[in-house]
Order: C-alpha cells, then structure tokens, then sequence
C-alpha cells in the first residue's frame, strides 16, 4: 500500500467514524435518560451537516481555482494549516482515549440543550460536532492532493468509507462497541505522522518561493513523511514532537505519579 493510500484511509476512516461515534453516544445517552423523541433532531443535524459540508467542498474548490497563480503559496499555507489542526486533533484524541472521558465530553456537549429542552441548542450541538468533523476532512484532504496521485488517494477514501460504512452499522444497529483507547491511541499516532508530513511539505512549498530561508543540515531526506535536510523544515518537527511527547505524559502519566 502506498503513503497516498493509507494517509487517505486513515483521514477519512478516523473523521467519519469519530462523527458516527458521537451521534452513537448522543443516541445511546438519549435513551438513557428517556428523551427518545429528540432522536429525530439529531439526524436532522448530522444530515444538514453533510450538506453543508458538500457545499463547502466546493467552495474550497472554487477559492484554490482563482488562487492557481499564488499556487505554491497557497500549497504551503494550506498544509501547514492542516498540519496544525492534525496535530491539534491528535492531542484532542489523546485526551479522550479513556472511555469515561469520552463519557464525560458527550454528556456536557448535551446536558445543557436537555435540560433547557431546547431542541435548536440540541441541533446546534449535534450539526457543528459532525461539521467539524467533515471540514477537517476537507481542509485535510486538500493538503493531501497537493502532495500525492488523485487515484490513490480516492481508492483510500472509498476503501475507509466502506469499513466505516460496515463499524458504523454495527454500533448502531446491533449496539457493538469498540474499544475506544486502542482507537484514540491507533489513530491519533497516525494523525501526528500526517502532521509532521504536512508540516514538512507546506514549509518546503514556501522555500522554493522564497517565503522560507533555506538552511541546510546533515539529516536523511524522506519526501514521503515529510522529512528534509533543512533546519526550517525539522525545527517546527521537532517541536511538534515535543508537545506531542508532553501531551502523552500529562494524559497517561502526571496523573499516576501524583
């Protein structure tokens, strides 16, 4: 399997399913306190979600269209971007990969609309929850194409649409569980690798431009995980590696020490 394919999958399996894994929660939440009626907002919001998603798709389309003289300009900017929120997301991910955790995010997400029994503020909570998720895919998948071949990228896709497809119909309708912590810890370790690859592309991008002085060092070069011999390049790495190393130990061991 090539970089372009199992960066593809693991986008789009790790985006989707986190969208199916919160209306599952709402869901399973909203039966556990009798308020079954609201189920029908609920898939008001993650379908106008999608909607709204498609629509913004296009428009981010359309804006890299008129922006095809700045390309390179754009290229960068734009992963390094996506190399922000991925990492962003991968700590978020980190964070949650207890399962009370999660718990405790998905019932303050909703505690508040049930008790006011406002349905719009339910709605609210539900439809940004999925965009976020379906922009992120996006803003990644953007980045992803500057680097790599359409056609991998797209058999990716679809090939983590179909596992998602069948998780999804698992957790749903025969009430399967996962294991959250090996997901969270799996997927948020794939999510800092596209991280580093995307930061690594998106200052190279601007190097060549001239945005970015160019500084040579005596490390290998790995094009496909982003990595090059410039001190430009490897220092924002090393620091993103270095929160992410301080994320793992508050989260697993500051608090077993204490």
């Amino acid at each position: 399997m090539s970089t372009a394919f199992i960066s593809s999958f693991t986008i789009i399996f790790r985006e989707s399913l986190e969208a199916v894994l919160i209306v599952a929660a709402i869901y399973g939440y909203l039966n556990q306190i009798g308020e079954t009626s609201a189920k029908k907002i609920i898939n008001y919001a993650w379908i106008s979600a999608l909607v709204v998603g498609g629509l913004t798709f296009l428009a981010a389309n359309y804006l890299f269209n008129l922006t095809a003289e700045h390309a390179e300009m754009v290229e960068g900017i734009t992963s390094i971007v996506a190399s922000v929120v991925l990492f962003q997301v991968g700590v978020w991910f980190v964070s949650k990969a207890e399962a009370n955790k999660w718990k405790e995010y998905i019932e303050s997400k909703i505690k508040c609309a049930i008790s006011n029994k406002d349905l719009m503020t339910l709605f609210l909570v539900v439809f940004f929850a999925v965009y976020r998720e379906v922009f992120e895919t996006i803003l990644f998948y953007e980045a992803l194409l500057l680097q790599f071949d359409s056609e991998s990228i797209s058999l990716g896709f679809i090939t983590g649409l179909f596992i998602v497809s069948i998780i999804s119909y698992l957790i749903l309708k025969m009430s399967v569980k996962l294991n959250l912590r090996y997901y969270f810890l799996v997927t948020s370790f794939m999510l800092f690798v596209l991280s580093i690859s995307f930061m690594g592309y998106g200052i190279t991008e601007l190097q060549e431009i001239g945005m970015v002085d160019t500084t040579l060092i005596s490390i290998p070069k790995f094009s496909l995980l982003g990595i090059y011999p410039t001190l430009e390049t490897t220092f924002p790495q090393l620091i993103l590696i270095t929160f992410l190393s301080w994320s793992v130990y508050k989260t697993f061991f500051k608090k077993t020490q204490a």
